[in-house]
């Protein structure tokens, strides 16, 4: 997102606890990287957050500070204080400046339960929240949140719900094997993908441009959306990666608790187009293409 933003010109602060740059690197040379504003911080530190705010004169804000499944089952209390209580921050934060026009932040499918307990395994955007992660509770608090700070304060927002997000940058969290196999077979490497079943996906380039136009809509009210994309199964991305690279790429059998697919049909009606995801097969193909040539370029390492 911070790379589309400088890409469209516009002026962008990153706020973050880490100072590693190392993504960002990926997408943005050194004049491109050089347009970033840089702010640390951590989420949980309600007033340092807040003067961010306050004497940024920001417009907008994109919330995805969070830590994602793993850490969340290695410290459930330093996941909510992050995940839930940093949400609360932000909107907070929003809350006491006037001068923010567009909010938008990441909840995720991991609200919902598994593929079983929904009609053909689809989630809808108004189906039964049922998580089976602390990740998706926390996640589903975020929500509520949400909907309290808009009816109570007006703070207006939208959340997204996205699904697995894959490609270059995407080297964290639970689904992150999908894109590490991509790596892998970029770099001549076989790989493991740790769960199988299917699931919506979301190339990271078209998620980033899904956020920055949610959150220029500007809406007054607490609003919340599935995230469209191909369904496909994660046996058959393990086929496009292979037939792609001539690499070995294997499933594990078990399926995540997660729906195997969702509606995303309302958000596409919101954003009219501008929700578009591209088809896998193109991501897949495009996603190896650049870790070859980052490869090459040794702004990227092979695993391990």
């Amino acid at each position: 997102m911070v790379a589309q933003l400088v890409k469209e010109g516009i002026r962008v602060t990153a706020y973050d606890l880490s100072k590693d740059d190392s993504r960002l690197r990926l997408l943005l040379d050194e004049a491109e990287l050089a347009k970033v504003e840089k702010s640390t911080g951590d989420i949980r530190d309600k007033d340092a957050f807040a003067e961010l705010v306050a004497d940024g004169q920001f417009t907008h804000i994109i919330h995805l500070a969070g830590l994602q499944v793993p850490f969340c089952v290695a410290n459930p209390t330093l996941g909510s204080e992050v995940n839930v209580t940093g949400t609360v921050n932000v909107l907070e934060a929003v809350r006491r400046n006037e001068s923010v026009r567009g909010l938008t932040y990441a909840s995720s499918v991991a609200v919902f339960g598994s593929a079983e307990m929904y009609e053909g395994g689809v989630a809808h955007d108004d189906s039964a929240l049922l998580p089976a992660t602390l990740y998706g509770t926390y996640k589903q608090a975020n929500e509520g949140s949400a909907r309290v700070f808009a009816n109570d304060w007006g703070v207006g927002s939208i959340g997204l719900r996205p699904c697995i997000v894959y490609g270059p940058g995407r080297d964290q969290g639970l689904t992150s094997d999908v894109t590490k196999s991509m790596l892998a077979a970029a770099a001549g490497q076989p790989s493991h993908i740790g769960f199988g079943g299917s699931s919506t996906f979301q190339h990271a380039e078209d998620m980033a441009k899904t956020f920055i136009e949610s959150a220029r809509l500007e809406v007054d009210d607490a609003r919340i959306f599935n995230v469209p994309g191909p369904t496909v199964a994660i046996s058959d991305i393990a086929s496009l990666i292979s037939e792609e690279t001539g690499v070995e790429v294997t499933v594990a059998d078990n399926e995540l608790p997660l729906p195997k697919g969702v509606d995303g049909e309302a958000l596409d009606q919101l954003l009219v187009g501008k929700s578009e995801q591209r088809p896998i097969e193109q991501g897949v193909r495009e996603s190896i293409e650049q870790f070859r040539r980052l490869l090459t370029e040794e702004r990227l390492s092979p695993p391990g």
